[in-house]
């Protein structure tokens, strides 16, 4: 006999840590936003430690980013920004460019709710390398 299995809450929750991905409808179009991979981190290396830089770099100076400084990292490295965005939903940085204001404003949003907990990862990991060498230093 058949048994029909039911999902918790705390079972969904774990989903989604395990898959954050969104799906979203932006122009029209339905877009995957997902989150960055091993493979990603290796091949845009250098765009994201850029981005990480730019947050450690206003967190060393008050150890919080608030969402006006990072309102401000975003509005000063859009062609970064863009970059990071296109390499997570695997659209060319023209279609992002092309969007209207709400829907890049809702993209951006889910780009960073699906990566913040990767970006935000990096972070730390670079504050603890700086820190462990200002203290190899004195």
């Amino acid at each position: 006999m058949a048994e029909k299995v039911t999902t918790t809450k705390e079972e969904f929750n774990n989903l989604e840590v395990l898959m954050p991905n969104r799906e979203i409808t932006l122009a029209g179009e339905t877009i995957t936003v997902r989150e960055y991979s091993f493979k990603d981190a290796l091949t845009i290396g250098n765009e994201i430690d850029q981005f990480v830089a730019l947050i450690v770099a206003e967190m060393n100076s008050t150890n919080k980013l608030s969402i006006e400084q990072a309102d401000l990292i975003i509005i000063n490295n859009l062609e970064l920004v863009h970059s990071l965005i296109s390499t997570s939903i695997q659209k060319p940085v023209t279609w992002i460019e092309a969007l209207s204001y709400e829907n890049g404003l809702q993209l951006l949003d889910w780009w960073w709710v699906v990566n913040s907990g990767f970006f935000m990862n990096a972070v730390t990991r670079k504050i603890i390398r700086q820190n462990a060498t200002k203290q190899v230093n004195q």
